[in-house]
Formats: structure tokens, sequence, C-alpha cells
């Protein structure tokens, strides 16, 4: 009787139903942020977050969508894919994500062709300059002279 009570109108209704979607969403997309990096239980494929949709989107499937991409790719995908109790928070949004990012480029194989081999190759070495700051001075001294 009392839930009754609480939706008789139909603007009461509109509102415990967009309260309950806006939790069903936040349980499917889980403690994801914008510039976090997670790892999939399912897959196991490391991504970063791009951009979270909650929607809802009417008349469109998926009704919320969150956009990730890849450690290493440069293509971004979408995707509705609920959180899990086996995926993984890797880093949080910030610095510790961009540090896991580079560390990321940094151990990873180097790419010498392919359509994306140069800027990999550039995000390498912009990283190996980063960390070590007094190597690159030297080597540059000794290019000057």
């Amino acid at each position: 009787m009392k839930y009754r009570a609480r939706t008789a109108t139909p603007a009461r209704r509109a509102h415990y139903d967009a309260d309950s979607y806006r939790r069903w969403v936040a349980r499917q997309i889980g403690p994801r942020q914008v510039g976090g990096i997670y790892r999939s239980g399912y897959a196991g494929a490391v991504y970063e977050v791009l951009a979270i949709d909650p929607g809802p989107r009417i008349g469109a499937w998926p009704v919320w969508r969150i956009t990730v991409r890849l450690l290493g790719a440069t293509a971004a995908v979408q995707h509705c894919t609920a959180w899990e109790a086996r995926d993984q928070v890797l880093a949080e949004p910030g610095e510790s994500a961009l540090t896991y990012w580079a560390e990321h480029i940094l151990d990873g194989p180097v790419l010498t062709a392919g359509p994306t081999a140069g800027a990999l190759l550039e995000q390498r070495h912009l990283l190996d300059e980063v960390a070590h700051p007094e190597q690159v001075a030297v080597f540059r001294h000794l290019a000057a002279a």
C-alpha cells in the first residue's frame, strides 16, 4: 500500500522510475571514471575510459554506453558491458593513470612497421626524455659538440 501511495500520480511514478534507472546505470558503470585505466576480468584487456554516456537515449540501444581505448591502440570503441566483480581498477584518473600509461608504453614492444609505428616510437622517445632528463641533457650536449 505504501508503494502505491508514493507512485499514485504520473509525475511521482516518473520520478521513481528515473531514480531507479540512475541507480541501475550506476551499478552497470561501476567504479569506472573518465581518464581511469581498468582491466576486463573477462578478456584481460587493459583499457582507458574516454567517455561515459549514462543516457537515457530514448528509442536507441544501448540506453547507456562507455567509450574506451585499449592501451597501445589508437581506435576508440563504444560498448555497454557492465562492471563485474572480476574487473580491476588499475589506475584512478589523474597522475596515477598517466604513470600507468607511460609505463605501459615504455615496457611494451617497439613497433617498427604499420600505420601507428611512428606515433608509438615518438611517444616512447618523449617518455624516455621525461623519465631520464639528465641522460637526455648529456646526449644533447654531446650532439651539439
